[in-house]
């Protein structure tokens, strides 16, 4: 079997982009590096796609152990099916140099049924469109399936005492989707093929898709002499300023991160939880690990923030959405809380309120980031924790014997908080 050219991810790079896929293609030196916040994410795309293969038990793994052995998976796939192997996960399939690779395939009385999980909440055209080409390299490949599906995980579930995958997991029928598509997706194969023999990459101008649906991994290059960010003020203390950070404020600090999958009794499938904060001058305090420990870290907060108080934060929407996941395992807290909400402000939020950037591009504008271009404050930016997805990443890593206020991993966490706060407070020195 030849080796392919078009897999789903660089297919679906020329669909929102042909110059994407032509220097993925041809100038793979020319890609932005991989940061670590892009591969935590990848990270939990694995470990929900590995927990989705429990509603199909018993299946037969033909991921390849290296990206030379595509075609051995794709081949070990064929061989499976012809011996009636009722259940394969990564089920390679290649037509016409096009190779794809599914979650989950099944064979059941009625005939073939496949099944592809996303990490998500919800279904975007995206996925439609490279489940459209998955279903069009199938059945070009000789198998018919009887139904393709994708499955997702449901937002609105909440533990009750042990993890139930058919309530946690939503799986929908999209196969008249992904038929309607067929047509398209072969012009579309076709287009990219013929592109990607052209000896020039094609004059593609730079605009939202390089950042919607997700970042892509040119813009350093395409957009080295272009500025990618709307316009920040040159300061927040003048008459001209878009917004004015209040003074007399108390400084609170936080780590939150989404969980996507509960773990706790109460826990609502990717629920924002607080990993940890700082208040003013006292010390950073950071969440334990076991259920117990979690339930007292709520009461401890919520006993510990002064009432009659006015907050300044960096993110006071993640803290609304903290809120509003936490409160109904913890009700009795709710009047404290719609006071806590109603007392902060937030930097992120009274610039988006501003129109400096819309809700869609507050990922672009982090504290570290306002930090550089607004405190000429690049301390954070240095930092090897610097964003709370990274912080995230590492309070996930520390093992239960160092679980202390003395490891270096929980005092790692501690450090980010107070560099949080100095930085909070210093916006309010502006």
């Amino acid at each position: 079997m030849e080796k392919h050219l078009l897999s789903k991810s660089t297919f679906i790079k020329g669909y929102h982009c042909l110059k994407s896929l032509y220097l993925h293609k041809k100038r793979p030196f020319l890609r932005d590096r991989l940061t670590a916040e892009q591969l935590a994410k990848f990270r939990r795309g694995h470990q929900i796609g590995d927990l989705a293969q429990q509603l199909f038990p018993n299946g037969i793994d033909v991921s390849p152990k290296s990206p030379s052995q595509y075609q051995k998976s794709a081949i070990r796939t064929q061989e499976l099916i012809a011996n009636g192997q009722e259940v394969i996960y990564e089920a390679t399939f290649q037509f016409e140099k096009v190779l794809v690779m599914l979650d989950i395939l099944v064979k059941t009385p009625q005939g073939w049924e496949a099944y592809e999980v996303k990490s998500s909440k919800s279904l975007s055209e995206t996925y439609f469109t490279d489940a459209a080409l998955q279903y069009w390299v199938i059945s070009h490949s000789g198998l018919a399936l009887q139904k393709f599906s994708l499955i997702y995980v449901n937002e609105n579930y909440r533990l009750e005492k042990e993890l139930d995958l058919n309530s946690y997991f939503i799986t929908q029928d999209v196969s008249k989707e992904v038929q309607e598509k067929s047509i398209f997706i072969g012009e579309k194969i076709k287009e990219e093929k013929e592109m990607l023999q052209e000896a020039h990459s094609p004059k593609t101008s730079v605009g939202n898709h390089c950042f919607s649906p997700y970042k892509c991994d040119f813009v350093g290059f395409c957009w080295k002499k272009i500025n990618p960010k709307p316009y920040l003020p040159k300061s927040l203390n003048t008459k001209e300023s878009p917004i004015s950070i209040k003074k007399d404020r108390l400084a609170i600090s936080f780590i939150f991160g989404e969980q996507a999958l509960p773990l706790c009794p109460g826990d609502k499938a990717y629920q924002t939880n607080c990993i940890g904060y700082k208040l003013g001058e006292e010390k950073a305090v950071i969440i334990g690990e076991s259920c117990e420990e979690k339930a007292k870290f709520v009461h401890e907060f919520f006993q510990n923030i002064p009432q009659n108080t006015f907050f300044i934060t960096d993110n006071a929407l993640a803290l609304e959405n903290w809120i509003h996941d936490l409160i109904p395992a913890f009700p009795s807290y709710k009047k404290s809380a719609e006071r806590l909400l109603e007392n902060t402000q937030g930097i992120i939020d009274d610039l988006e309120s501003a129109q400096i950037f819309t809700r869609k591009e507050r990922h672009l504008y982090p504290l570290a980031y306002l930090a550089k271009e607004l405190l000429k404050d690049n301390s954070l930016s240095k930092s090897p924790i610097n964003s709370d997805l990274l912080a995230q990443r590492l309070f996930l890593k520390i093992e239960k014997d160092l679980f202390s206020d003395i490891s270096p991993e929980t005092a790692q966490l501690q450090a980010y908080l107070e560099e949080k706060v100095g930085i909070i407070k210093n916006f309010t020195m502006l």
